[in-house]
């Protein structure tokens, strides 16, 4: 093979390698447009040269590590919770750095599907359910860190900031875990306990009773020195 041969050859790789960069580069570019994270993650990640992982990250002066919970910016400026389980930094053919986070999903009341009315009303605004749906997401995305309790430990506390939620079940496959017949019931209705509702208490039984079950406004009930349900009166 001759020098000129060899060198045809080895031009047509080259030109053949940069329009594979290119086209590469170009599909990286619109699936940053259109914030489809995790496939840019997929192209790139195979790549070990061009992944770091890191377990922790400072953003906005707050620090952020692997496994705390993350109230999350939606596009609709409403606010989503997550948990923070992978920060990875990704760069591309030309050098550009792209971080981003790896977080799994917990689903708020609004975003439980299928379940029945009369459920939903048991359930709070401030109540959340671990999902096994992950997705990759931009830094910025963050708005700061979220504090998930039990149902019992959320119930002990008077005033609430914004950022505390509670969890008393997971949403795996779409499916309530412990399913909701399973949940701690009160009240003569026999329905499980919503912090956002308005109680009353029995001095006699010790048991809690929804207002509107018992037939009193929060006035009323205010007013009241002392409750005792229907059922230790007769």
């Amino acid at each position: 093979m001759s020098v000129s041969q060899e060198q045809k050859i080895s031009s047509t790789y080259t030109l053949k390698e940069d329009q594979i960069a290119l086209k590469k580069q170009c599909q990286i570019s619109n699936l940053l447009r259109r914030k489809d994270f995790k496939s840019v993650v997929k192209i790139l990640q195979t790549d070990q040269k061009s992944r770091t992982n890191y377990q922790k990250l400072k953003y906005q002066n707050q620090i952020y590590n692997v496994g705390q919970n993350l109230c999350i910016r939606g596009d609709n400026r409403s606010v989503y919770i997550a948990k923070l389980t992978k920060i990875v930094k990704l760069h591309d053919d030309e050098d550009n750095y792209l971080p981003f986070i790896k977080i799994q999903w917990y689903n708020r009341k609004t975003e439980l599907m299928g379940l029945p009315k009369d459920q939903l009303e048991c359930i709070s605004e401030n109540e959340v359910f671990k999902t096994n749906e992950f997705d990759y997401i931009e830094i910025e995305s963050i708005i700061g860190l979220a504090i998930i309790l039990s149902y019992e430990e959320y119930d002990k506390i008077e005033e609430l900031n914004d950022n505390v939620y509670f969890m008393r079940a997971t949403y795996i496959d779409e499916k309530l875990s412990p399913p909701f017949e399973q949940w701690k019931k009160v009240c003569m209705c026999r329905k499980p306990a919503n912090p956002d509702l308005k109680y009353i208490f029995c001095e006699i039984c010790q048991k809690w009773f929804h207002l509107k079950c018992v037939g009193l406004s929060q006035d009323q009930a205010i007013k009241l020195k002392k409750y005792i349900c229907l059922e230790c009166k007769n």
